[in-house]
């Protein structure tokens, strides 16, 4: 059987981000095979108390405890107490949760960044990163792991230390999420938060048992740029299938909608296309829903066009179904593979995508994917990635299209449902099992070229 602990980094225990539902739901699909889950991960109080009623209604005792509270004195002198719970959730994924709001007080992000780098670069460190360092350690050896899987450098470095001091004897599993995780190639670092200390993680990737890419582009450019061999496997089929029945999600047939959306509007998401579109189209309804790299002065630019609806962040993504005709995915950055793309699809949702990084992986060969001038990875004087122009005819000829012709948009939502409820089905349930499994009975591969 395996034990698999994963480390989450993401805010919240519902986080919006495509990533981070990419890890939670490996863990619900391990559990659902019969194998030992937990995570460890930030959350809110309401959330602790929303998922153990989740649980009891499904049938499973959550067993929520508090654990400990932690004193952690920041830099002014205050003191601030993290609380830690525990609880088992509907999907019988054990749970070590955080307090959110006093971590972040206790561990402002400036200085939560600083404070980590002095750890990977292996300088003395502060009082309080050692107190999570140790709660970290304390959790992982509790819980006794075949596998701890992470997505960030800090708790590649702590796996490290506690296997070489034998304190851990299980395998390491680095996911990546994103070109920029990568300590190499032109996108090495560039957006705020990924790869913090190229050097150092690069050779702390070489010691991990297993690399998990979340695309065939991902795993090209990791190979071209670093020669690192990893192993690309599409998300777990529980990323995609319906969360409360497990089933395939409810297709829709959204004709008689009116709007054309788009998620986390921002400049390597594609944000100035969506603007001349809105320009271009002043008759076509527009709606964004806000997520992480969507910044006030995205929102400005946002505001000014009158026939953009702007909404908050959501994790019910049945809102974004049942209210658009389109989903715009215009990304110009080096998209890892797109779940919001795969998710619209298989609800019948076309998608008008562009063919940046794993996009056209996300599409499955569905229209439409529309070649862009991509970011290149240099940056202008603000240190935001640089946006090349656009051509904007190709998508203004498709949305305008699909907006007005509802024959044409018929035959696509048709198209766009049965070719990707066929992929979902023809995907391997148990690959990442599998790959975890075997992982156990050997070391890692030596690299060989793609």
């Amino acid at each position: 059987m395996l034990r698999v602990f994963l480390v989450q980094t993401a805010q919240g225990l519902t986080p919006s981000s495509g990533g981070y539902k990419a890890n939670v739901n490996l863990l619900r699909q391990l559990s659902k095979s019969g194998h030992e889950t937990a995570q460890i991960c930030y959350g809110l109080e309401h959330e602790v108390d929303k998922f153990a009623k989740k649980a009891v209604s499904k049938g499973v005792e959550p067993n929520v405890t508090i654990c400990t509270t932690i004193p952690v004195t920041d830099l002014q002198g205050v003191t601030h107490e993290l609380s830690v719970k525990t609880f088992r959730d509907m999907d019988r994924v054990n749970n070590v949760v955080i307090s959110r709001d006093p971590f972040n007080k206790a561990y402002p992000y400036w200085e939560f960044r600083a404070d980590t780098i002095d750890y990977i670069q292996g300088r003395p460190i502060s009082k309080r990163m050692r107190t999570l360092l140790d709660l970290f350690s304390e959790r992982i050896k509790a819980f006794k792991p075949t596998h701890v899987v992470f997505n960030d450098a800090l708790t590649m470095k702590l796996t490290g230390e506690l296997k070489s001091r034998g304190e851990y004897d299980g395998k390491r599993v680095a996911i990546i999420h994103t070109a920029e995780q990568l300590p190499f190639g032109p996108f090495c670092g560039g957006i705020e938060g990924h790869c913090i200390s190229a050097e150092e993680e690069y050779k702390m990737l070489q010691g991990v048992d297993g690399i998990w890419t979340v695309s065939g582009a991902i795993k090209r450019y990791a190979w071209e740029h670093g020669k690192l061999e990893t192993t690309f496997l599409v998300h777990s089929n529980l990323t995609y299938l319906d969360r409360e029945t497990g089933g395939m999600p409810k297709v829709r047939m959204n004709v008689d909608r009116d709007e054309v959306g788009m998620v986390n509007p921002c400049p390597h998401k594609g944000l100035s296309i969506l603007l001349a579109l809105a320009d271009k189209l002043p008759h076509i309804k527009f709606v964004v829903w806000k997520s992480w790299g969507s910044h006030e002065q995205h929102i400005v630019q946002l505001q000014a066009r009158p026939n953009i609806t702007i909404m908050e962040t959501t994790c019910d993504t049945d809102e974004i179904w049942d209210r658009i005709k389109i989903l715009l995915a215009p990304s110009l950055w080096f998209e890892a593979w797109g779940v919001v793309v795969t998710e619209a699809q298989l609800r019948g949702i076309p998608v008008i995508a562009s063919n940046a990084g794993g996009l056209p992986e996300a599409k499955i060969g569905l229209p439409h994917c529309i070649p862009v001038k991509a970011i290149s990875g240099d940056h202008d004087a603000n240190g935001e990635y640089d946006i090349p122009d656009q051509d904007i005819t190709p998508w203004e000829s498709v949305v305008s299209t699909l907006m007005a012709d509802d024959d044409e948009y018929r035959n696509l939502a048709t198209l766009t449902a049965d070719e990707s409820a066929k992929w979902l089905c023809g995907l391997d349930e148990r690959s990442h099992e599998k790959w975890l499994l075997e992982m156990m009975k050997s070391g890692p591969e030596m690299p060989k070229e793609l």
